[in-house]
């Protein structure tokens, strides 16, 4: 995961504010001989401050566990936006009851969820949307991509010091999640690649239907011609879901359950190359993009712009909603070879820094228009319990299983 040098350099300054006041407390109260309880005990509350306490050190002496500690309850320990929590299991099973403890009552709500294939940066790009994205959602370790293997399973939940509620999912059309299901799992008499659709449309159509604006992450400056014919799928069936179930229209001023909302949808090139920042691929990507959602309930464009940030992507002809990104600067992969594209070196390159970029992404995405009238007004908590009755009706979807009905038919010929 990417992690800025402003991230490295914060922690010590919180560390020696918060340390101070227990410090000076010895030598105050001259108890010289509980010196070391002392400071074991400023450790675990500083610690029970910013991360969770689970992870606080124990005291050095046995006496100290005569004197009560403070602690948090664990449902309060990422109140601060430093963790992610569950927010569905595998195969939408489980929801957290965390999740919920964490979202607030007051009105409003803005939800950014991120989507794409294994191992092109999903977590990495939406750890960026928080203050400290080194402790925010977990990357691949370098024994996940060397086994293949995925990072995040199910959907986890984070919410940013700005009331952002951040969704990351499990990849879409993975082999490792087919591979880890048929080691452990069944399917249901589906073949796997009709199953690993299934499985694909459940959580885009989730994601569709409860987000406010969608990153789909692919890597490199090519269209992901299979995210695309993904999403118009998606859109296909994606059909009869109300945006908030559980609430009455009429508390909208509306006669009828409105069932045609769509999110934003933003197209985040990560782990571009140097010579992969041109003119004419940013100007072909929103050429196709354009053509392939123009008949699209989805709205594609009108968000994000490249050309806001570097002048020299200026006169494109549509205004799809794509950005360009190239390696964070501590993505394990480029380091691992040589570097003939000069990723690393920003100087020689002449590319704006991931860092930048990102940051102009991230308050482009965040500046998205918020719902308009009373569906603007809900609240977190309410968003929740109807983003649960929502994925409740999207397994249940009669358009989907008939859509799978179809597929299956068509490879059993």
């Amino acid at each position: 995961m990417g992690s800025s040098k402003r991230g490295k350099d914060r922690r010590p300054k919180q560390q020696s504010d918060h340390s101070k006041p227990f410090l000076h407390a010895p030598v105050i109260l001259e108890r010289r001989d509980r010196t070391e309880v002392t400071e074991s005990t400023s450790t675990t509350t500083r610690n029970a401050e910013n991360t969770d306490i689970r992870l606080a050190p124990k005291p050095n002496n046995a006496s100290a566990s005569t004197t009560p500690i403070p602690t948090q309850p664990e449902s309060f320990s990422n109140l601060t936006g430093t963790a992610t929590t569950s927010f569905f299991g595998k195969q939408g099973k489980v929801p957290s009851e965390v999740a919920h403890k964490l979202l607030g009552e007051s009105p409003g709500h803005f939800v950014v969820g991120v989507v794409g294939q294994q191992g092109v940066g999903k977590s990495t790009v939406l750890s960026w949307f928080t203050q400290e994205p080194s402790n925010a959602f977990p990357i691949e370790s370098p024994e996940s991509v060397a086994y293949s293997r995925h990072q995040t399973s199910g959907i986890d939940i984070l919410i940013s010091p700005e009331r952002t509620i951040l969704l990351d999912t499990e990849p879409l059309l993975s082999s490792s999640v087919l591979d880890e299901t048929l080691r452990a799992g069944s399917m249901d008499g589906l073949h796997p690649e009709v199953w690993l659709e299934m499985e694909s449309l459940y959580n885009l159509v989730f994601m569709l239907s409860i987000c406010n604006v969608v990153l789909v992450v692919s890597e490199g400056s090519e269209i992901d011609h299979a995210m695309v014919k993904l999403l118009r799928r998606a859109t296909m069936v994606k059909f009869n879901i109300p945006d908030f179930p559980l609430i009455p229209p009429a508390s909208f001023g509306q006669a009828q359950v409105d069932t045609n909302y769509y999110p934003d949808i933003v197209f985040v090139c990560n782990k571009c190359r140097d010579w992969e920042f041109q003119w004419r691929k940013y100007a072909d990507m929103q050429v196709i993009l354009h053509e392939a959602f123009m008949d699209s309930n989805l709205k594609t464009s009108g968000l994000v712009s490249l050309e806001k940030v570097l002048p020299a992507f200026e006169g494109v002809e549509h205004s799809q909603n794509v950005f360009f990104l190239p390696y964070s600067p501590n993505d394990s992969m480029p380091r691992q070879q040589q570097d003939i594209w000069n990723v690393n070196d920003r100087s020689v390159s002449g590319i704006e820094s991931f860092e930048t970029l990102m940051q102009a992404l991230r308050e482009q995405v965040i500046g998205a228009p918020r719902r308009p009238g009373k569906k603007g007004q809900v609240s977190e908590k309410d968003w929740y319990k109807n983003a649960i009755k929502i994925h409740e009706l999207i397994r249940k979807s009669e358009y989907i299983a008939d859509y799978v009905k179809t597929v299956m038919k068509m490879v059993q010929k």
